[in-house]
């Protein structure tokens, strides 16, 4: 009993982090041919959300103080995003694995609430109650306000077209794009600020740097997709296309950029300084890029139509593979570690 009641109390919001970076993997599994894995990866994540959303409900009722200390905190506040992208790219996959666009619709009316209640709350708390600085608390890990923000325009712009309003649905899905450009554009702002004139340790370095690149890939996911939804809706959305693209592409090409430069990062945290590996839920942040560029490329290719850029996610799926199966197989491992030695004092 107080393995469950520990379990409730300490869940760490980043833990669905798990369910959308197995979800866009699962995306974009299927989207390259790879079915069976895609539906592999759609069944797991509708287990760990069956788990972790329970859970936090019933950290809410019992440890309402815990969740509380959590929301206050500004190295953990906008951790709470995760449940919004993982709730909406759970939905983008019940809309291209198993093509149930009405389940998905419930997944985005409730990806829209929890948007708005963990907006408001993290955002007017961090604006009330912080008094620390910017190199004591800001890290890469804030800039998943950006990936909740965009996975509402992403599972938004799928579905406009199912919708009998579609017109009001993809002028939602734009207005959210938006605001998660804008957002992106204030926070790696305050970011480069922040690595280029603060000290940074290594352990602090890897994995929450690598939203990064993930919240910039989500946004031309999100713009792809909105490219493609036009042409289907019409109307005065036609003349916002040019300008739609242009700024995918922007966005693409900055995530591009983040590639070579994490994996430098990477290799001075853990090469040169020789820093060991530790399990944490942060480290679904690592993969979660590696899922979302695979599909953001696919889907600029469609919208651009340029065929060409295809083969980078030909070969950047594998990546997500491997990024994926090693983290899996990490928190099984620590979970197993953490179980037994919780029964090891009662022998």
């Amino acid at each position: 009993m107080n393995v469950i009641s520990n379990t409730i109390k300490g869940l760490h919001p980043a833990y669905f982090a798990m369910v959308m970076s197995t979800g866009i993997v699962s995306v974009a599994s299927k989207l390259l041919g790879f079915t069976d894995i895609a539906y592999a990866l759609f069944y797991i994540n509708i287990i760990a959300y069956a788990i972790l959303l329970p859970i936090l409900v019933l950290r809410m009722i019992f440890y309402w103080d815990c969740l509380c200390k959590d929301l206050h905190n500004p190295k953990l506040s906008f951790v709470f995003f995760t449940i919004v992208a993982g709730t909406n790219i759970l939905g983008a996959q019940f809309v291209s694995i198993v093509n149930q666009p009405e389940i998905a619709k419930i997944f985005w009316y409730f990806g829209l609430l929890l948007w708005v209640v963990i907006t408001f709350s993290t955002v007017t708390i961090l604006f009330i109650t912080n008094t620390e600085e910017i190199n004591k608390v800001m890290h890469g890990g804030w800039l998943i306000a950006t990936v909740g923000t965009q996975s509402v325009a992403v599972l938004g712009s799928m579905l406009a077209p199912k919708f009998s309003c579609d017109s009001f649905v993809l002028f939602t899905s734009f207005a959210f794009w938006m605001i998660g450009a804008f957002l992106y554009v204030v926070l790696i702002t305050l970011l480069f600020f922040r690595l280029v004139f603060y000290k940074l340790p290594p352990e602090a370095l890897i994995p929450p740097y690598w939203i990064n690149m993930g919240a910039v890939a989500i946004t031309t996911l999100a713009g792809s997709t909105l490219c493609l939804s036009i042409p289907k809706i019409g109307g005065a959305f036609t003349d916002l296309t040019g300008f739609t693209k242009g700024f995918t592409l922007f966005f693409w090409s900055f995530g591009t950029w983040w590639i070579p430069l994490l994996i430098i990062l990477g290799i001075w945290k853990y090469i040169h300084h020789k820093t060991q590996f530790t399990y944490s839920p942060l480290y679904w942040g690592m993969v979660f890029p590696l899922g979302m560029y695979t599909a953001c490329t696919f889907k600029l290719s469609q919208a651009l139509q340029l065929p060409f850029i295809m083969n980078i996610p030909r070969y950047f799926i594998y990546l997500a593979f491997a990024g994926w199966t090693f983290i899996f197989v990490s928190m099984l491992i620590s979970m197993f570690k953490t179980a037994t030695a919780k029964e090891a004092p009662a022998k």
